[in-house]
């Protein structure tokens, strides 16, 4: 995604994670294929529109294969915007509660469209792989309370203007913020009275992880707004090995419950700082990316054993979150991996730290910041 500057108060989590043993179905192997497929390959409409289509069949297919309801979804940006037409792929796993208003909807969320320079195998087709491996894992699992949807986004690399995106949230032309106005807001109301909408996890370039020294670069004035986290970062040696959850203060318990499983799957405490910021955040800060970032190099040669196994981390961490919310019942799942690299998370994982990854927390009760925000500042840094 192209950057922006944050205009609305949120708060940041960063978690430094400990990982001693990791029980996982996430595949490894999933996640490698992926990469090195579909998501591999530039995906945008000019330079490559027959790899993001290729993309985008990929991921109906997988949707379908999975058994869950799939909607194709076209949009149109405004007049006078430099957007172009795009495609959305939801995939939906009903719950018990579906189509009451006691249903208390989760999702998960990433973009799979590249700018024209770059193959985007960090950005985004990790949070892409990511995506469908939850997918494949929880479809698995025959009964759950509450709904979940997953959405592959189209057009989040498109520029838009910024006078639009705050007069005209509803038609900018970003799949974000057509998914929330003509698919979302829709889908809640269908019952009469909306069902609840716990948020949506976004995943973005969640493969960045780099412990080098003095990898990990900070927006201009991080210092002198955030005085403490920045002497506790040069304390490590400004190395990349934590997370970052931005968040509306409302989405305090999905924090909270993201944390705890992070806590459950590595064995360890977790440390989770917690600070109220307004800063301009992109994924070019850290590591390779710094050069990388919307460039050639985002390719299939950036993948590395440790930036694989930290993607496997996430994913199992915010796929159990995920199941947690949705109160799926995990003695109906059945373990369809049929992958022996699964194990390797384990094995790799050991004296492993983590890195810094956004996964931002939405809530339908201030959607309208909600799609502003997952606009300009989805990103991992």
């Amino acid at each position: 995604m192209g950057s922006c500057v944050i205009v609305q108060w949120s708060f940041v989590v960063l978690l430094w994670l400990q990982i001693a043993t990791v029980t996982s179905d996430v595949s490894v192997q999933n996640l490698r294929e992926s990469l090195e497929g579909p998501f591999g390959v530039i995906r945008h409409r000019t330079a490559n529109p027959a790899g993001k289509a290729a993309a985008r069949r990929h991921i109906i297919a997988k949707f379908e294969e999975y058994g869950l309801d799939v909607t194709v979804q076209n949009f149109n940006g405004s007049s006078g915007d430099t957007d172009k037409p795009g495609t959305n792929v939801i995939g939906v796993k009903r719950g018990k509660m579906n189509g009451t208003s006691d249903d208390r909807i989760v999702a998960v969320g990433a973009h799979y469209d590249t700018v024209a320079t770059s193959p985007g195998v960090d950005d985004d087709g990790s949070g892409m792989a990511a995506m469908l491996e939850m997918a494949r894992v929880m479809t698995s699992c025959s009964q759950q309370n509450y709904t979940i949807i997953f959405v592959a986004f189209d057009n989040e690399e498109v520029p838009i203007i910024p006078s639009h995106a705050s007069e005209r949230p509803c038609d900018i032309g970003r799949g974000a913020d057509d998914f929330v106005c003509s698919w979302l807001l829709p889908f809640l109301n269908s019952t009469g009275r909306p069902a609840e909408f716990q948020g949506i996890f976004m995943l973005e370039t969640i493969m960045n992880y780099d412990i080098r020294p003095n990898v990990q670069n900070l927006p201009l004035g991080f210092q002198i707004f955030f005085p403490t986290l920045y002497q506790e970062l040069q304390a490590t040696n400004f190395i990349g090995n934590f997370i970052t959850l931005i968040r509306k203060p409302e989405e305090e318990r999905l924090v909270a419950s993201l944390e705890q499983t992070w806590e459950d799957r590595a064995k360890k405490p977790v440390g989770a700082i917690t600070r109220d910021v307004r800063v301009p955040l992109t994924a070019d800060y850290r590591g390779t990316m710094q050069q990388c970032y919307h460039s050639s190099c985002d390719n299939v040669t950036s993948i590395t054993t440790d930036k694989l196994t930290f993607l496997a981390k996430v994913t199992d961490s915010i796929l159990q979150t995920t199941m947690k919310l949705a109160e799926v019942e995990k003695d109906t799942c059945t373990d369809t991996t049929g992958d022996a690299d699964t194990t390797g998370v384990t094995s790799a994982a050991r004296d492993f730290h983590g890195a810094w990854s956004i996964i931002q927390l939405l809530s339908v009760h201030v959607w309208i910041w909600s799609i502003l925000q997952y606009s300009c500042a989805v990103h991992i840094i």
